[in-house]
Parts: C-alpha cells; structure tokens; sequence
C-alpha cells in the first residue's frame, strides 16, 4: 500500500512540474494576441477572418507579453511575477522560464536584447535572450515604460511617480538627463520626424490628465501640450498620423505630427486600456466590454467587435510569416 501511494506521489509531483503545452499558433497566419487580466489567459484571433483561434489559460498574474524579433517567440511577464516565461508560439510550448524580481511593468525587445523595466528596484536590466542579466541600469524612482530613439542612439523611460523622463545612452548605458513631465506618466511615443517624445498619463490626485506632454528627443525640454481629453494612456503612429487612445473618456484621436491640430475622434470601446496597429486597421482592447475592436485607421470607424476574454488589457499583432 505504501509503494502505490509512494508512486501515486510520484506521478503527481511529475505531472504539476511538467510545463503547459497550448494550442500551437501557425506561423503561417497573421494573428492579433490579447492578455485578459481578470481570468489571466492569452486569446489568439485570426487577423484575416477575426474569428478566436486560441485560447491559453495562465496561472500567472500576467500583464503583457512581448514578442521577439523571430515573430514566433513572446516573452510573459506581470508585476506581481517573480519569473518571465517563453514560449514559442507555432508549438505552444514553453521554451524558458527565469526568475526575476518582483515589479516588472515593461520590456522592451530589441534585435540583440531585452531591456526590463522594474518599477519596486528602480532599474532597468539589459538581458540575453536567455535571461542573463549583463547590465544593470539605475534610474529615477518608479520607472513605468521605455521607448527606443535609435536617431539619438537613447532609451526613454517614463516614470509612473513624480513626473519623470530618463535619457539613456546606449552606448554607455547609463541615465545622461532626467526632466520633468506630467504626474503618472504611463507611455511615450517617439516621433523620429520632428524629434519629439510625445508622453501621457492618468495624471496625479484629483488632476486628471486632459493633455499629451510633447518634448524634445534632443535636450528633453517640453515643447507642446496636445489637448487629448481624458487619460491618453496609449499611442501609435503611422505615415500621416499619430493616434491616441484615451481610457478615461473611450476616445480615439488622431493628430497631425506637425501641427499637432486634431484630425478625428471617435468615441470607442469601454475602458479601452491597450491598441496596435494591424495592416489597415486598429485593434483596440476593451476591458469592460470583454472585446476586441476593430476601427479602420483613416475613418475610426468601427469594422468588427470580437469577444475575448475577462479583462483584455494588452494587446498585439503578429502577421503571417512571408514565403
């Protein structure tokens, strides 16, 4: 009786150590991947015909994911983890699994690296793609997101607390200047163009952010405020425009780069946290409405709601690997 519960205990030791293996992702289709929150999972979609391809339920508090420069790999991550985890997306298997401390809220691929941003150490960490760490990056408290200039060879990093910017020099790898911006900064934009880091946030206490930051890529000196009303947390860029998302109003808005005079607005989704740009259109997160939105990139206007999982709150496309 003691061997069978002995190897019962086996069995089931080795079976809760084996990692997860999920519906396999084809490589040959263009895919739009959304992180739900509320039920921790990853819901793939089909890009061409915007039906559900996958569904993958985590067991971690996973917040985003970022995708490698092979298009077939992302990296998990969340702020409450102590670990990143890999997986390849045309097997669904989990390819690495390192530790890390607690307070990652963003990571930045690069083609020969991982800049990970932690927020409790106030650091950003330069990592192999196997999770070495070969250097170790100290910035102003509370570091949120970070953003690539390769004109100005830097890295960007917005701070979530005290209204900070971080210049980093790439060569160097250290912080060359610190300027102040609007209080509970959450994303950047750079805008090669013009030279100019467009910011934007929740805003502090009971003062709610109702504009974009933009300063200068140069001297980080602030250059504009761009009326984008009420917490433009989200941007993207295309040829001609740039577009912010605003999640505490449910408006998208576009701008021109140069004039920064409003193009459109559209009133979309509900508590949209998270966009990305897919081919011709826009997908948009809508976390209380538990769907994906699909809005064309010239009109806004709306061309397909898919439902997703509880909570979406990041969101990104990979296309179809090409012949």
């Amino acid at each position: 009786m003691r061997i069978r519960l002995s190897i019962l205990l086996i069995i089931v030791l080795l079976t809760s150590c084996t990692p997860q293996t999920y519906t396999p992702i084809n490589r040959e289709q263009a895919v739009v991947g959304v992180v739900n929150i509320k039920e921790q999972s990853l819901s793939f979609l089909d890009y061409n015909t915007k039906k559900l391809l996958a569904t993958w339920p985590l067991k971690q508090p996973i917040t985003k994911a970022v995708l490698l420069p092979d298009e077939d790999t992302i990296i998990l991550f969340g702020q409450d983890m102590d670990e990143m985890i890999a997986y390849t997306l045309s097997t669904g298997k989990e390819t690495k699994r390192w530790s890390v401390h607690k307070g990652v809220t963003d990571v930045l691929a690069t083609e020969r690296e991982l800049l990970v941003v932690n927020e409790k150490k106030g650091t950003v960490s330069i990592m192999t793609f196997d999770g070495k760490v070969t250097d170790t990056i100290h910035t102003a408290p509370s570091p949120f997101a970070i953003v690539e200039d390769d004109k100005h060879r830097q890295w960007i990093v917005i701070h979530f607390k005290d209204g900070a910017i971080s210049f980093i020099d790439q060569a160097t790898k250290r912080v060359k200047r610190t300027v102040d911006t609007l209080d509970s900064a959450v994303i950047g934009l750079v805008v090669t163009e013009t030279d100019e880091l467009w910011v934007g946030g929740h805003g502090g206490g009971a003062n709610v952010q109702q504009e974009v930051f933009v300063h200068s890529l140069v001297d980080g000196r602030m250059i504009a405020r761009v009326p984008a009303k009420t917490m433009p947390i989200q941007f993207l860029q295309s040829d001609q425009s740039i577009y912010v998302l605003c999640h505490g109003s449910n408006m998208l808005y576009t701008f021109n780069p140069k004039t920064k005079r409003m193009i459109n607005a559209r009133d979309i989704g509900a508590n949209p946290f998270a966009m990305t740009k897919v081919k011709d259109e826009i997908a948009i997160a809508s976390y209380d409405s538990n769907e994906l939105v699909f809005v064309d990139d010239k009109t806004l206007k709306q061309t397909k709601t898919v439902p997703v999982g509880n909570g979406p709150f990041y969101v990104f496309f990979r296309d179809a690997k090409e012949e």
